[in-house]
């Protein structure tokens, strides 16, 4: 399968070329959270929909949409539905890079006054690497 020309690969690159050229897009006067948030955020969000599309297409996995529960029933968000099913196909590994980066994601999106240090972006883009390099569409 040519992942290359799925949105979720060329989203990967887009948080690639996001990270490189940052020093050059970030404004003047403007300090360089919003630009580390969008990275870590599109780091989350490219490697989710990598890890959806291989489980749909390798394993055939599809999570519950939440309107299909029954009342009495626990409902569980498709991201956690992500994670478990990587967990009950042995890629476990996979599920603590998505977890990982889900927490990062967590505070880059809905903690605006947080200080996002460069480790954490270079954390958020390692796991996305691992994430694209470790699942295979064979």
């Amino acid at each position: 399968m040519e992942i290359e020309g799925y949105p979720q690969f060329q989203l990967y690159l887009l948080t690639l070329n996001l990270l490189m050229l940052k020093d050059q897009i970030v404004p003047k006067n403007c300090d360089e959270w919003c630009v580390n948030a969008t990275i870590i955020n599109r780091a989350y969000y490219s490697s989710y929909l990598y890890c959806l599309l291989w489980l749909k297409k390798i394993k055939r996995f599809e999570p519950k949409p939440p309107w299909t529960f029954e009342k009495k029933e626990k409902r569980i968000g498709e991201h956690k539905q992500v994670r478990d099913a990587l967990y009950d196909f042995g890629e476990e590994d996979i599920k603590k890079e998505l977890s990982d980066l889900a927490s990062l994601r967590k505070k880059a999106d809905y903690e605006p006054f947080y200080d996002i240090s460069s480790k954490e972006v270079n954390d958020a883009i390692e796991h996305m690497e691992r994430i694209f390099r470790q699942l295979e569409f064979q």
